[in-house]
């Protein structure tokens, strides 16, 4: 049964960050750490959700006071929240009670070498990255505020080095904690925070910024307070950090979900996994030009009511991308569906062929019909017998019209010459570009207003559209129904989804008319392949695109109405109560304003995108009349998965320059020490054009400390004032 129809999967952590904090990450936080505290017998008691703004340094007061005041965050930008299951499997934004015995304490979830003292530290990240150089490390929940609230008991029972903050709170912690784990009978040493040349407040993360080349032994040698720690203080001094090691970057995309073949219609599937499986691609890679390709199949033939009254149908048009870098396998697992739709172009084509050399052979007899005509009407006229020459005139009349020539597949095709084929072809067509960048750079260009608006109502598969030129005179469509399929690279991507959706020419939602977009992650193994392809698997496509192109509307039972422009199928009683309570709840979570203007776009519609889907998945298997609640969930199934990749296909224009700066950071080898923001636009790098994205990428650098920055004032001669931005080289 579809995932819609069943008990929903226990939330994961990550998934409920990105429901609860939905508020804080659509403002710029990003993500920074999610600390999982167990209990003894192993079960997960809380997490502790560590958020932080990148460019916090950059932005005005009263754009910090407003995040402030929004979100609850620090003054450093930071927001720091406990979640924890509740019993239905779901987070919520809240810790859970104190178990009687204390809270646990958190030990990071690296590969520990559990020889040698223990490091009880204040803080989740300076226990990560301690237990990331190989030292075993833990800490307790709230640092120093909660010390005595700690189950202490679980601490292992090894030697302790207690290593505090360099502040006064330091000084209490490692006295509270000290005296707990020499209660239980461990040794303990204190580290003296006071030697180490951090700042004031600074912690073991500063230490080792400061000492990037550090090893587990170089933090064990570290100086201690003597035995007597009790009665004494830790000596606070002021400084900085005199050097830094840069912090790593966030991973720069959000993780997708893995595509789960069952979504795919039963005649189909074997296919699609037989050719993902022999290509070593995603199977995202090969499920989405399916999809696309049986919607084009059926085009307008048949649609489906979405409402029970409402004039609203749908007809599957679906508008589909696979993304993926350069040599991941894009272009040949578009093939097998380009494929199967070049076969049924061939096949329509023979019977066109038969049907237009019949055609000119009526043509010729009637050319040879008018001659004898015109012999007949001069020898009727000569008698003064009008009504016998209107008789032989009738009769050489040719009423017949030329077949049309069928097409289902264009590449590159001009607005004018795409609306002669659609009037060819009522039932539409379908677009398939191997790279679809150039086609939508192509749009952008002046003077091609005209085509976007065309392509704008292509997507509904409906509307009708008059083109206008002096060469073809005016040519009216009855009805722009097109369906897209192609590949694009993630780079071109990022240009592209930036400018379209921070407004210029390209904020029209064109780009959220590709509702079957995919990223999916690569696998990370690859298996040397080389066998035929499964015969019955392809046997069984083949006979479903034929039983598509050739369905009998009637024979379906699909109904007709003069406010439809196609025959239409309906969802039965269950189906069409599970969409009310689908859209309810996508239209009431968007109305709480919580997206971007541009993911409700994309979003508000998903309603649409359901109908299509049912509708292919339904003809699909060969099904006849209502649509069911079944078929319903497993569309419902591909919206919910399509909405994680639009997330992530969206990401690079919500990401504050995360995208721009991992992209700075592999060119490092091509830039100089020191450059501007001008020099990385004159490169010309793929994802590196867009000024805005290249000075907050740098900021991001700057923020993570991998560059320094130096600001160029004017000289005596006038000129501009420039940032010069150079690589930070640590000790």
């Amino acid at each position: 049964m579809n995932a819609v129809m069943k008990e929903l999967a226990p939330e994961t952590a990550r998934d409920a960050v990105a429901r609860l904090f939905k508020g804080p990450l659509h403002a710029g936080f990003a993500l920074r750490g999610l600390h999982r505290y167990v209990m003894p017998d192993g079960s997960e008691l809380l997490r502790v959700v560590r958020l932080k703004h990148p460019q916090w340094q950059a932005l005005s007061d009263a754009q910090r006071n407003q995040l402030k005041e929004r979100h609850e965050c620090d003054g450093k930008g930071k927001i720091i929240r406990p979640i924890h299951r509740a019993s239905d499997g779901s987070y919520i934004a809240k810790g859970p009670a104190r178990p009687a015995t204390g809270w646990p304490l958190y030990v990071p979830p690296y590969p520990l070498v559990d020889s040698g003292p223990r490091a009880h530290v204040e803080g989740e990240a300076c226990a990560d990255a301690l237990a990331k150089l190989g030292v075993p490390a833990c800490t307790s929940i709230g640092g120093a505020q909660r010390a005595n609230d700690t189950d202490w008991a679980t601490a292992p029972e090894q030697p302790a080095l207690v290593w505090p903050d360099h502040d006064e709170a330091g000084r209490k912690y490692a006295e509270n904690v000290t005296a707990k784990l020499r209660a239980l009978g461990c040794a303990v040493e204190v580290v003296n925070a006071g030697a180490l040349g951090v700042p004031d407040k600074g912690d073991a993360v500063d230490w080792l910024a400061m000492h990037p080349n550090a090893t587990a032994a170089d933090v064990l040698a570290l100086p201690r307070l003597a035995a007597s720690f009790e009665k004494q203080s830790i000596e606070i001094k002021d400084g900085a950090m005199s050097a830094s090691a840069p912090e790593p970057l966030p991973a720069p995309l959000p993780d997708v979900p893995a595509f789960d073949e069952g979504m795919l219609p039963a005649s189909v599937r074997a296919w699609c996994v037989d050719a993902a499986d022999g290509l070593q691609v995603p199977l995202d890679f090969t499920a989405i030009p399916a999809m696309v390709a049986l919607g084009g199949t059926i085009g307008r033939h048949v649609g489906i009511a979405m409402k029970q009254h409402a004039r609203w149908y749908e007809r599957p048009m679906l508008w589909g991308c696979v993304i993926g870098r350069p040599s991941s396998g894009k272009s040949p697992a578009l093939s097998p569906a380009r494929r199967m739709l070049e076969r049924l172009a061939g096949e329509e084509r023979a019977i066109y062929d038969v049907e237009a050399r019949e055609y000119e052979a009526r043509v010729m007899v009637a050319d040879a019909a008018k001659a004898n005509a015109k012999k007949d009407i001069q020898a009727a006229l000569k008698k003064k017998d009008h009504l016998g020459a209107e008789a032989a005139a009738e009769a050489a009349l040719f009423e017949d019209h030329p077949p049309s020539e069928p097409r289902i597949l264009v590449n590159d095709a001009t607005v004018e010459k795409l609306g002669e084929l659609l009037n060819a072809n009522p039932r539409g067509l379908v677009q398939y570009r191997d790279e679809l960048a150039g086609w939508l750079a192509g749009l952008d260009r002046d003077g091609r207003e005209s085509d976007r608006a065309f392509w704008l109502e292509c997507w509904n598969g409906t509307g009708a559209f008059t083109v206008d030129r002096i060469g073809r005179g005016t040519i009216p469509i009855e009805a722009c129904a097109m369906s897209i399929l192609g590949g694009m690279q993630p780079g071109k991507l990022a240009e592209y989804v930036r400018g379209a959706i921070r407004g210029g020419f390209s904020d029209d939602g064109l780009i959220q008319r590709f509702q079957l977009a995919v990223y999916p992650d690569l696998p990370t193994s690859w298996t040397y392949t080389d066998r035929p392809i499964d015969p019955k698997a392809e046997a069984s496509a083949w006979a479903t695109f034929q039983n598509l192109r050739a369905l009998d509307a009637g024979a379906i039972g699909a109904e007709r109405h003069a406010s439809a422009d196609v025959p239409f199928l309906r969802f039965d009683g269950e189906a069409q109560g599970l969409l009310i309570d689908w859209q309810t709840q996508l239209m009431g979570r968007l109305r709480e304003g919580n997206e971007a203007a541009w993911m409700e776009s994309h979003l508000a519609k998903y309603p649409a995108l359901a109908g299509r889907l049912a509708l292919v998945l339904h003809l699909a298997d060969g099904h006849a009349g209502a649509v069911t609640a079944d078929t319903l969930a497993m569309a419902l199934d591909w919206c919910s998965y399509l909405e994680g990749h639009a997330r992530r296909i969206y990401a690079p224009a919500m990401d504050n320059g995360l995208t721009a700066a991992h992209l700075i950071l592999k060119k490092r080898p091509d830039l100089s020490e020191s450059f501007t923001a001008r020099d990385l636009q004159r490169r010309g790098w793929t994802g590196l054009s867009d000024r805005d994205a290249i000075e907050e990428g740098l900021d991001l650098l700057v923020e993570c400390r991998h560059l320094l920055t130096q600001v160029n004032e004017p000289g005596p001669q006038g000129g501009r004032r420039t940032v010069v931005f150079a690589w930070r080289v640590t000790p």
